[in-house]
Formats: structure tokens, C-alpha cells, sequence
């Protein structure tokens, strides 16, 4: 017997006794997984009830990012652009024009695809995130909206689109927002969007693109919808299901204020 484990060990052979073939092999240790992060997001409400007394509200949109690696608050390696878009719209933009010394609408162009609301909002300038043509790919920005009608190199055409966006920038329908999103310790973030009083009503979807590098890591979509409550429902109701009727109840209704001045203010 030593004479043979004399040459199993001569021969550059193991022995291994049966207890150590039953043990399991150690498992390698966890590792986070390279380039798998994931953005979270949610809205701070899911419906808005437009009332008598609405004069406009702000949504919170807050989120977080799974597998992170950042290393300070401030000078992490990620950006977030959070994108809040209405219902599309069909729009008539006209110019006016002076005849005979009034000011009446002239031609004009229609738009078939416009948001009834749009906002970007980023953690830092946008267009330094990422490039010209990740965002036109996106549809983020005002400047790259596809309005179902652009005709690149038209002047005119680009007049009559300036002029669209100016005005729904005027009345808070349209915005940009650098730095609107703001980051909270390592992975997460928020950002705060103001509704205005003439939101229009529908389903809005509000999108997060989580950009490291400059390219799109993850992203992360919810939704609201916008009603109308109360009175303000039925009149809404009545005027864009039911327009015969709703025209209709308009004219038997200044009738009867029409009758009720004349017998309040009658002379006998």
C-alpha cells in the first residue's frame, strides 16, 4: 500500500478524500452589473380636476436611479431631461394684415400635430447633455417638435413656426427649463412643473431620459390626465359633443334674460 502511494505521489497525482470532494465550491463574489442602470420615475398626482376656482397647479415628478455610480451629489456622472407633453392639437397660425386702415387675419398656415402643452426640463442646459441629433431623434426641445407640417429651409414657413411658439411661450404652454431638474444625494431627483390656468384638458405623458455620456442610458414614462369638474364639465361637454344643443340652449338663454330685463325694468 505505501508502495503505491509512494508512485501516485511520484507521478504528480492528488489524492482527495471523500469529505472534500462534498464541499461546494465557493461562490464568486456579486458585482454590480456595468452600464445596467435604470431610471425610476413617478408624478406626484395622476388626475387634475379643473374647476371654477382652477388657477393652475404644479406637478412634482421624482425618481430615482437603480445601480448608480456616483460618487458625489454634485459631480455625478448622469443626467436626467424630463419631458411633459399634452395632447396634440391642430392649430391655424394667420398673419394680419392692414386693409383700408384695419388690422384683419390674412393667410395662413395650419399645424396639425402641436402639443396642447410642452415642457422640458433638464439638470443642467440640455443641448450640453447630449447631441444635436440625440435630441432631434427625441423629439426634445422646441426647436426639434415635429408640428405635422415644416419645410426645412422655408423662411416663411419658419416665420409662421416662430411665431406659433412664441405665443404658447407666452401664455406658459410652452417651456424650457435648464436646471429644472434637481438631484437629491447619489441617484435621486426631482423636478417641478407648473400647469397654468389655460392647460388644456386630456391625457399628458411626462417622459425621464437618463443620459450618461451623453447617450441614453434608460427611460422611465407616467401619465395624468387633465378633466374638467363640476359645471365647467357639462358646459365643456355640451360645447364640443353636443354643439346643436349647446348653441342652441345659448340662444333660449339670452332670450329669457333678455324677457326678464324687459319685465324687471318695464314701465306700467
Amino acid at each position: 500500500m505505501r508502495a503505491v502511494l509512494l508512485h501516485l505521489a511520484l507521478s504528480g497525482l492528488v489524492l482527495f478524500s471523500p469529505l472534500a470532494l462534498a464541499q461546494p465550491a465557493a461562490p464568486p463574489p456579486l458585482e454590480k452589473p456595468i452600464g445596467q442602470e435604470t431610471v425610476h420615475s413617478d408624478i406626484s398626482t395622476r388626475e387634475i380636476a379643473i374647476q371654477s376656482n382652477f388657477t393652475g397647479i404644479e406637478i412634482l415628478i421624482f425618481g430615482s436611479i437603480d445601480f448608480s455610480d456616483s460618487r458625489t451629489p454634485g459631480e455625478g456622472t448622469y443626467d436626467v431631461i424630463t419631458v411633459v407633453r399634452g395632447p396634440d392639437e391642430p392649430i391655424v397660425i394667420r398673419k394680419k394684415k392692414r386693409v383700408a386702415g384695419i388690422w384683419v387675419n390674412g393667410p395662413g398656415k395650419t399645424y396639425g400635430t402641436v402639443p396642447g402643452f410642452y415642457a422640458v426640463l433638464s439638470s443642467r442646459p440640455f443641448r450640453a447633455i447630449t447631441s444635436d441629433s440625440t435630441l432631434k431623434e427625441l423629439g426634445i426641445g422646441l426647436s426639434d417638435l415635429d408640428f405635422g407640417r415644416y419645410t426645412i429651409g422655408d423662411p416663411q414657413e419658419q416665420a409662421y413656426r416662430s411665431a406659433m411658439i412664441r405665443l404658447k411661450e407666452k401664455s406658459k404652454l410652452f417651456q424650457e427649463v435648464d436646471n429644472g431638474v434637481t438631484f437629491i444625494g447619489r441617484s435621486l431627483f426631482r423636478a417641478t412643473v407648473a400647469l397654468p390656468v389655460n392647460v388644456p384638458v386630456g391625457r399628458y405623458t411626462a417622459d425621464v431620459y437618463l443620459f450618461r455620456d451623453g447617450e441614453v442610458a434608460s427611460k422611465s414614462q407616467g401619465s395624468l390626465e387633465v378633466t374638467k369638474a363640476g359645471i365647467e364639465a357639462l358646459v365643456f361637454s355640451l360645447a364640443f359633443k353636443h354643439p346643436f344643443l349647446y348653441g342652441l340652449l345659448g340662444v333660449l338663454l339670452a332670450v329669457m334674460m333678455g324677457l326678464a330685463g324687459w319685465y324687471a325694468f318695464r314701465r306700467d
